[in-house]
């Protein structure tokens, strides 16, 4: 069974506690133990179950425990619809889900909730499970209204991203942009349309949505996107981030293309390399110079400078160096 699935199914209430055989006391205990976590007030899970889950799926149980806890009917929002649709949220996870509300019916925030009384009607949800959360358009825009400006494009652009293979999206530029005039005026709306302006479809993984913003901070000319690049034999590949006039091709290397076997198409680690080495061969026989950043120059925004000045890019805009604590 899928780890957060089970710990779904394995939350201790202290409303249930009787009818399982544990009262407080003996609750309080396995947790001074370590053998049960203290998730909110009344709520408990075995550590082994807690442990193995990231920090999204450690929030997606939370929208769990708020609808066990407040009953349904809840509508989440913003990061927690985030989460519960798969939509990136870098940084760090709320520790309350967020929620919807009608204004009529007070909307008080608990330990657990963080309510928006911003009303319901005309609101687009979906249904995943038993839960039910804003729609992938709305969710975008509750972030982009909300997040800081960087979270908000890395969250847009993995909404947006149609997967090449799949041809499968969660929302377009152009529904959101519909949900936008239907929903304005309202707070937040120019950061909302900036974000939106700054987001694309093409980016194929946060790591690419992260290395795009800071290109554009340090002030370099912005590049094409998925170049699809060419020789005598056919089609190379689709590069990164291509500067066609400069000849240089930027390559972020997440572990995830060699590391998941989801992404490798069910070749080893080893070829993957060796397959990357060839295609880097051709392309710098056509002229290009292919840099390749890692996290590392992300996490220190001067690493990358450097790798693309070295290359021969000039900014042409002024440089800003941003050190993001998040990463």
């Amino acid at each position: 069974m899928d780890p957060l699935e089970l710990a779904r199914q394995s939350l201790i209430l202290t409303c249930d506690s009787v009818a399982i055989g544990r009262d407080d006391t003996r609750l309080s205990r396995a947790v001074k133990r370590g053998t049960l976590v203290r998730l909110k007030q009344g709520v408990y899970l075995d550590r082994e179950l807690w442990a193995p889950l990231g920090n999204a799926d450690r929030h997606r149980l939370l929208a769990t425990i708020a609808e066990r806890l407040a009953g349904p009917g809840l509508v989440f929002s913003h990061q927690t619809a985030a989460a519960l649709i798969g939509l990136p949220v870098l940084g760090r996870w709320p520790d309350r889900a967020h929620v919807l509300k009608e204004c009529a019916t007070g909307g008080r925030s608990t330990t657990v909730l963080n309510c928006h009384t911003i009303g319901l009607r005309d609101v687009p949800v979906t249904t995943i499970g038993t839960l039910t959360m804003t729609s992938p358009a709305r969710t975008v825009i509750d972030l982009a209204a909300s997040a800081p400006f960087d979270v908000a494009v890395i969250a847009t652009d993995a909404a947006l991203h149609a997967d090449r293979r799949t041809r499968q999206f969660l929302t377009t530029n152009e529904d959101v942009r519909e949900l936008i005039e239907r929903m304005s005026p309202f707070r937040g709306l120019k950061r909302v349309l900036a974000v939106l302006d700054a987001s694309t479809p093409l980016s194929e993984s946060v790591g690419e949505s992260l290395c795009r913003i800071i290109i554009a901070e340090l002030g370099f000319a912005e590049p094409e996107l998925q170049a699809g690049l060419r020789d005598a034999d056919g089609l190379i590949g689709f590069a990164d981030f291509t500067w066609q006039l400069a000849k240089v091709i930027l390559e972020f290397d997440g572990k995830i293309k060699y590391l998941d076997a989801r992404f490798r198409g069910g070749l080893s680690s080893d070829q993957i390399v060796v397959i990357e080495k060839l295609r880097e061969d051709r392309l710098r026989a056509l002229g290009y110079l292919v840099v390749r950043a890692t996290w590392d120059d992300l996490v220190d925004p001067t690493r990358l400078l450097r790798l693309l000045t070295q290359a021969g890019l000039v900014p042409v805009r002024a440089t800003r160096i941003i050190r993001r604590d998040w990463l």
